[in-house]
C-alpha cells in the first residue's frame, strides 16, 4: 500500500522545524513499520504541487486534522483518512479556539467531513462534537492514540513535591484554553509545591516572576520532559478542550499522577487513576494536594495507559481501516 501522510508537524518555537509531533511521529513509524510505503509531506506554505504528485500515486491520504492540506486531499485522493485530534468541530468563541467560529472553516470542515472515507476520532467526546456541528460524526471510526511505554517510563529518583503542565498557549486565550490561568492560581495558594509549566507562553508572560514557586521551562526535547515527568509526583490538565491528550497519557506512563477537569478526553486519559476536579481553584488545590500523597497511584496511572492506549492497539486498528478502504478501490 501507498500512503501519502500529510501533517501540519509541530507549533509554537519548534514551528518550521521539519519536526513532527510525538504523536504524529508514532503515526508515522507504525504506517512504515506495516510495510507500507510513505511519502510524508509537511504542510507548511501550501505545498500543493507536492500534495497534487503525492496523492495521485497514493492509494491513501492519511491526513492529520482537518484544514486546508485535507480539503486540497479531497479533491485528488483516490481514498482519504483525517484524524480528528480535537480542533476540528469545536467552537469556544471564549477562546478563539475551533473550526466551528468562522464560516470557511465551517465550510471547510464540512466538506472533509463529507468527503472522508475514514474520520479517526481520538475520543469519543470528539464524534458527539461533531454530531452536535452537522447531525452525525461522519464515516467514523474511533481509534484512540497510542503509546510508547518503552520510552515513557517511570525513573529510579525520589519524586519531589512538582507539579507540571504542559502547554501550546501562546495567547491568553490558548491560557484559559489550556487552563494555565488556574495552574498559576493553584500555584500561587500552594507555595509549598513547585510548580513547572512547560512550552510557549505569550510574549507578556516570558521572562516574568510567574511567582517564586512557579518554573517556565519554555520547550522542553523529549528526554528532557521525561526526565520532569519522572521527577514529578503530579501532572495537571485543566483545559476547557482536549481530544485525548497526549501530555496527560506520557506523564501517567512516567508514573505522575493526574490532577484533571471533566472536559473531553480528559477523563478517558485518566480513567480511575487520578483526581477529577470543577475549575475551581479550590477544587484544584485539594486534587493537586491529594495527588501529592497518593504514591499508590503511580502503578495504577502507568497501567492504565499501557493496557488501554498501547501503541500495537493504534497500529492494528489503523492496519484494519486503512487496507478495508483500499480493498475497495
Amino acid at each position: 500500500m501507498r500512503v501519502l501522510f500529510v501533517s501540519p508537524g509541530l507549533m509554537g518555537a519548534e514551528r518550521g522545524t521539519g519536526k513532527l509531533a510525538s504523536f504524529q511521529q508514532v503515526d508515522l513509524e507504525l504506517l512504515q513499520e506495516l510495510g507500507y510505503e510513505v511519502r510524508p509531506l509537511l504542510w507548511y506554505g501550501r505545498p500543493l504541487g507536492q500534495l497534487f504528485r503525492g496523492a495521485r500515486w497514493a492509494d491513501v491520504v492519511f491526513c492529520w486534522s482537518i484544514s486546508d492540506h485535507a480539503l486540497a486531499s479531497s479533491l485528488v485522493a483516490r481514498r482519504l483518512a483525517c484524524v480528528v485530534g480535537g480542533y476540528e468541530f469545536a467552537n469556544l468563541p471564549e477562546c478563539h479556539y475551533g473550526s466551528m467560529l468562522t464560516t470557511r472553516m465551517r465550510w471547510l470542515t464540512k466538506w472533509v467531513w463529507k468527503r472522508a472515507d475514514a474520520l479517526l476520532y481520538v475520543d469519543p467526546s470528539l464524534e458527539e462534537e461533531a454530531t452536535r456541528a452537522f447531525g452525525s460524526p461522519g464515516r467514523a471510526f474511533y481509534v484512540p492514540t497510542g503509546y510508547d511505554s518503552t520510552f515513557w517510563t517511570p525513573g529510579d529518583a525520589p519524586r519531589q513535591n512538582i507539579a507540571v503542565t504542559v502547554c501550546h498557549a501562546p495567547t491568553p486565550e490558548r491560557i484559559r484554553l489550556k487552563g494555565v490561568d488556574l495552574f498559576l492560581e493553584a500555584a500561587r495558594a500552594n507555595p509549598e509545591f513547585e510548580f513547572h509549566v512547560v512550552g510557549e507562553l505569550p510574549p507578556g508572560m516570558r521572562g516574568q516572576d510567574l511567582g517564586p514557586n512557579v518554573v517556565a521551562d519554555g520547550w522542553l526535547e523529549r528526554d528532557d520532559l521525561r526526565d520532569l515527568y519522572r521527577r514529578a509526583k503530579v501532572y495537571c490538565q485543566f483545559s476547557l478542550h482536549e481530544g485525548l491528550p497526549n501530555a496527560v497519557c506520557e506523564a501517567m506512563l512516567c508514573g505522575c499522577v493526574p490532577v484533571g477537569t471533566r472536559s473531553y478526553g480528559i477523563p478517558t486519559a485518566m480513567d480511575d487513576a487520578g483526581f477529577l476536579v470543577e475549575r475551581d481553584v479550590g477544587a484544584i488545590s485539594e486534587g493537586i494536594r491529594a495527588a501529592m500523597e497518593r504514591e499508590d497511584l503511580r502503578g495504577r496511572a502507568r497501567d492504565h495507559i499501557v493496557r488501554t492506549f498501547p501503541v500495537e492497539r493504534r497500529r492494528r486498528e489503523l492496519k484494519e481501516i486503512l487496507e478495508r478502504l483500499v480493498s475497495a478501490l
